[in-house]
């Protein structure tokens, strides 16, 4: 009886030895398969792949973000109520080509930044002028129109150049380029009694008119297109020379996301087609009585 019992004794210390070897074969199986997870990371775990262009494509759409108060690039026509504009007129063409529709969302532009970096928005696409600061911040597309930042001012004022500005209020739109403008010409602005951030263009005008500001630091585009719809209403400051004082000369360009080169690329081959057919000539001329572009023709 007794060797009967040593005999299953035995059996039973075989049989748990044999599972202990299929468990440590199972947990080497389990770190071969870590070990082929491991794999697939590095060799996915470069930087992901660029799908920018496949997600706008697939969504048939490409959603603009603009400030909806800055005429002639992109505003609403009080007549009509729709949204009108140069960057508007481009964009829309640009999407024609590309195969996908043109969605319009006006933003605060003061949170242009988070619009983007959120995906609420594909692009910033409105008078958005290249500064080293939003170089490093966006992905900027090449310059398609240059601007300048310059002083408006009512006609009928005293003011002719800047430093008649001395102690005198001036207005900006928040987080513009022209804000950055100003801080850039601290010989300037250290004069003025004080530097007002305003939400648009629009309001920064009738503070103009209501006397609340005396200037705005706006960009020459924008300034022209109030010169040109309110006839000897608005002047801009000029220099020594007699020539409009610009503080400073910008380009204007479409702003993607970091890593969004495919979507980029895409937009910019539809503006180089238009350069070279005579449509963005085309669109100028209907918005400025010129062709103002700068965007080199496809080659």
């Amino acid at each position: 009886m007794k060797k009967l019992w040593g005999i299953f004794l035995a059996a039973l210390m075989v049989i748990g030895c044999v599972g202990c070897g299929n468990g440590a074969t199972g947990n080497g199986d389990d770190a071969a398969g870590l070990a082929t997870n491991g794999d697939m990371a590095s060799e996915t775990g470069g930087e992901a792949a660029d799908e920018s262009w496949t997600k706008v494509e697939s969504a048939g759409q490409l959603i603009l973000g603009l400030d909806d108060a800055f005429p002639p690039m992109g505003f609403v026509d009080t007549q009509t109520g729709e949204l009108v504009g140069f960057d508007i007129d481009v964009a829309t063409e640009v999407c024609s080509r590309l195969g996908i529709e043109l969605v319009t969302q006006p933003i605060d532009w003061d949170s242009k930044s988070a619009e983007l970096s959120n995906g609420n928005v594909d692009c910033l696409w409105n008078g958005f002028s290249e500064t080293p600061e939003r170089a490093e911040e966006f992905n900027l597309s090449i310059p398609y129109m240059k601007n300048d930042q310059i002083i408006l001012v009512k006609s009928d004022s005293t003011y002719q150049g800047l430093n008649d500005l001395a102690g005198k209020i001036v207005g900006v739109q928040a987080d513009s380029s022209a804000e950055v403008a100003l801080n850039e010409n601290p010989d300037f602005k250290d004069t003025l009694q004080e530097v007002v951030q305003i939400d648009d263009y629009s309001k920064a005008v009738m503070e103009i008119q209501n006397g609340t500001i005396d200037a705005i630091a706006i960009d020459e585009v924008v300034a022209r297109y109030y010169l040109q719809n309110n006839p000897g209403a608005y002047t801009i400051l000029q220099d020594e020379n007699g020539d409009d004082a610009s503080l400073a000369e910008e380009n204007y360009v479409i702003g993607f996301r970091k890593g969004d080169d495919a979507l980029k690329e895409k937009v910019e081959g539809a503006l180089k087609e238009m350069s070279a057919d005579g449509t963005l000539a085309e669109i100028s001329n209907k918005w400025f009585g010129e062709d103002v572009t700068t965007i080199p023709a496809e080659e």
